[in-house]
């Protein structure tokens, strides 16, 4: 993750000068032994999928900064991470960002929970490039899914086979996988067929670990 970005990032959202504190506290969370893809790697690559689709769609500080933060707090198997990533968002924001923009970032975060369809626009940015990596090849889909299968590993296969299911076959019915023209057009038939093939083998003698 680079601290000079998201030094430039704080500072434009009105923080102060000295972002070196925050960037250290994050790189830290990020850094914590039980992630395999709720990482820092996670980070850099979403922050990549939303520079290639600023140059369509349009630069967005909030849903930068809510990239940054929308991991920062991760339990597995907790359904309350972004929710606690929020909290801890607010607490480091509050006195150096202005309320509307922590409110703004705040509401991000959450669409990325995935429980509810984005409406506004900001929304609907966040959710495609947190969900970008199940537009990218097979090899880099399944290994982002392997990642996920060790980070839950007081899962049994069966019950992690039944979790991927529940996140999946709701997003398989919808017209389009990604909410911009951007993501549909470069990634939904590669999202729509790695998500199809992964369900067609859930029942097979998968090696996850």
């Amino acid at each position: 993750m680079d601290s000079d970005r998201f030094g430039a990032l704080w500072r434009r959202a009105g923080g102060g000068l000295d972002s070196h504190p925050i960037f250290d506290l994050l790189t830290d969370h990020y850094q914590e032994a039980h992630r395999h893809y709720h990482n820092g790697h996670h980070i850099v690559v979403c922050l990549q999928a939303y520079d290639d689709a600023a140059v369509a769609i349009g630069a967005d500080d909030a849903v930068e900064m809510a990239l940054w933060f929308h991991d920062a707090i991760y339990t597995p198997g907790a359904s309350d991470n972004e929710a606690r990533s929020v909290a801890w968002f607010q607490e480091l924001a509050a006195g150096q960002l202005s309320g509307s923009f922590i409110s703004e970032v705040s509401h991000l975060i959450m669409a990325t929970c995935h429980t509810d369809l984005p409406v506004v626009s900001g929304a609907k940015f966040v959710v495609d490039v947190d969900l970008w990596g199940l537009g990218q090849a097979w090899e880099g889909f399944f290994a982002d899914t392997k990642a996920i299968r060790r980070e839950a590993s007081q899962l049994t296969d069966e019950d992690f086979a039944r979790g991927q299911r529940k996140f999946f076959e709701p997003i398989l019915q919808r017209a389009h996988i990604y909410f911009t023209s951007h993501f549909q057009h470069h990634f939904d038939g590669a999202a729509r067929d790695n998500i199809q093939h992964l369900l067609d083998h859930l029942d097979s003698k998968v090696a996850w670990q």
